[in-house]
């Protein structure tokens, strides 16, 4: 007897389907705009630190500029330098010293931000 029992060719289950091939695309498309955010928001941070530290170094380099001045010849100052407003503060605390205030404003995306260092002169 013969067997007419027809039978299929094996089927080659190694590659991918479509649907599988979209969910992949679209798990890569969401982490990609995951790293996006990301980076967005890390860029933004840096501006703001970097911002912050000129406003530091400003204030720092007119607080050192007093103390090298001196007890009798530190004054006050201000100004506005690079997009930075500075003012700087000379007080009497006690008989013999000085309190210098130096405090730095500027604008971050319409926001008023200000930095103040403050420190101390004495006569000796």
């Amino acid at each position: 007897m013969i067997d007419l029992v027809r039978t299929r060719p094996e089927r080659d289950e190694r590659g991918l389907t479509l649907v599988e091939l979209m969910v992949v695309v679209v798990m890569i498309a969401i982490g990609i705009l995951a790293l996006s955010l990301v980076q967005t928001h890390s860029y933004s941070d840096v501006y703001r630190t970097g911002m912050q530290t000129r406003a530091i170094d400003i204030a720092r380099l007119h607080l050192e500029a007093a103390r090298s001045a001196g007890f009798t010849l530190a004054a006050s100052d201000s100004g506005v330098t690079g997009g930075f407003a500075f003012h700087c503060q000379l007080d009497s605390v006690d008989v013999g010293l000085r309190r210098v205030t130096s405090t730095v404003f500027w604008q971050d995306r319409g926001a008023a931000r200000s930095v103040r260092l403050m420190d101390l002169i004495s006569t000796r």
